[in-house]
């Protein structure tokens, strides 16, 4: 899985993270990926991003985003996605701007590289 445009890949993280999909999720990501919700831990890989986020996804949050900046240069673009975790009431429980790398694979789409969920608001 992945994506024709990297300015897609807000609107189906969004999509994967409300389904509950954590696997279909994952694999927005490329194999080697690194995904950090605070900056300092980390979860590397496939395998660990789809575990650390499966912990938000049973936490009854959805995800609501859209795409802030997208900048291409050939197989590589930096994104930043405009975020907010919204509990059962409709109540805020997160948010943040994200900074990522996504890179276009042999098959032309395009996968999360790094994601780094609060790095655009972070100072």
């Amino acid at each position: 899985m992945g994506v024709q445009s990297p300015d897609l890949m807000a609107s189906a993280f969004a999509d994967r993270f409300n389904a509950g999909d954590a696997a279909g999720f994952a694999r927005l990501f490329a194999d080697d990926a690194i995904f950090t919700y605070d900056g300092s831990d980390k979860a590397v890989g496939r395998r660990q991003i789809e575990g650390a986020l499966a912990g938000f996804m049973a936490a009854g949050l959805s995800f609501r985003g859209e795409n802030v900046t997208t900048h291409v240069a050939g197989d590589t673009a930096l994104t930043r996605f405009r975020w907010e975790l919204v509990d059962g009431t409709g109540a805020v429980a997160a948010s943040g701007i994200s900074a990522e790398v996504q890179r276009r694979g042999a098959d032309g789409l395009w996968r999360l590289v790094i994601d780094d969920s609060g790095g655009g608001s972070r100072s």
